[in-house]
């Protein structure tokens, strides 16, 4: 008796492998167009940052790296903010993402990064190299980081005749929104500082800074940033350090009004000061009465010989040490 065998239907078949591939082009397709979309979105953060009117005709597509990721590229970045009146410019702009994650994305910027402010103060800023990390979630940016090598800043006033030039083997920079805050982390090391108007022979020295701005943690994805507006905060620390030639740190809570003045109450914690106030008296000897006077505040002060701390209370620019006026600090 012979035997019946049912065909294959192969009809059947070809429609569940083109099935899934078309959902795999689909899958892939939708991801490539959210990294290119995120792309831009970065690149627009990067060369136009909240409140300022930079053109988005800059933003191209790059699809070299393909599959695994896509670039914006901007050739030249350029923006005048119409409310401080803040003039920008920087070499070209890349940001990268990436088509398995879009919401983490790459940048770089080719230096020089050239600033003009409306009080006529100019900075030109180079680097040898710098890497970068950005990205967030589908609300925006939620923290960034920045490691330069090799930067050097130059600071021109139009009442000083002579430029002032910072330069730095290694700095970095980190942002990142904490809640409604925004906390804010940086470095510098092998910096050093030249100035024309009067002689400075500081040692190369390194900075850090751990701080945070209350409110402001929607700054990253897009809040305003408006002009003259109050700011406050606190500093967990601001350290110049000289290694063995002595440390000058800050610290504590700070506001700054609509008006520019400051207020807080600053901690000032000297590390090894005997070493600190000879090398700032030889760097600063037109300030050598004002350097020797707080060595010896700090001195009174000191528990060891070598430590000094003390509190300065900041009330609208006005400086006082408890009931001891100092001073005052110029608008902000």
């Amino acid at each position: 008796m012979p035997t019946y065998s049912e065909p294959v239907n192969r009809r059947r078949l070809f429609p569940w492998w083109a099935k899934l591939l078309l959902l795999v082009v689909i899958l892939y397709g939708a991801a490539l167009y959210v990294a290119a979309h995120q792309a831009k979105v970065y690149l627009n953060a990067v060369v136009a940052p909240p409140g300022t009117g930079a053109s988005e005709d800059c933003a191209r597509l790059d699809f070299s790296g393909l599959p695994t990721r896509v670039s914006a590229v901007c050739d030249t970045a350029k923006f005048i903010d119409p409310v401080s009146g803040l003039d920008l410019s920087t070499g070209s702009v890349r940001t990268t993402t990436f088509v398995h994650n879009p919401l983490h994305a790459t940048f770089n910027i080719q230096s020089p990064v050239k600033a003009k402010f409306p009080n006529g103060l100019t900075t030109d800023t180079n680097w040898q190299s710098l890497d970068s990390d950005i990205g967030g979630d589908l609300t925006g940016i939620t923290y960034g980081s920045v490691f330069i090598g090799k930067i050097d800043s130059t600071l021109t006033l139009p009442a000083t005749p002579a430029p002032l030039k910072i330069t730095s083997d290694r700095a970095e920079f980190h942002v990142r929104q904490n809640g409604p805050d925004l906390d804010i982390a940086s470095r510098s090391e092998g910096s050093k500082l030249e100035t024309g108007i009067i002689p400075v022979n500081l040692p190369a020295f390194s900075t850090s800074l751990e701080a945070t701005l209350d409110g402001r943690g929607n700054v990253l994805s897009g809040g305003p940033i408006v002009p003259g507006e109050a700011m406050q905060g606190d500093i967990k620390r601001l350290a110049i350090d000289f290694g063995n030639n002595g440390t000058l740190a800050f610290s504590g809570p700070f506001r700054i009004a609509e008006n520019g003045l400051l207020s807080g109450d600053l901690t000032i914690d000297v590390q090894n000061y005997a070493a600190l106030q000879a090398t700032l008296s030889k760097s600063f000897p037109q300030a050598i009465t004002l350097i020797d006077t707080a060595s010896i505040l700090l001195k009174s002060l000191s528990a060891d010989g070598k430590t000094g701390q003390v509190t300065l209370n900041i009330r609208d620019g006005r400086v006082s040490l408890g009931i001891i006026p100092l001073g005052s600090i110029p608008p902000l």
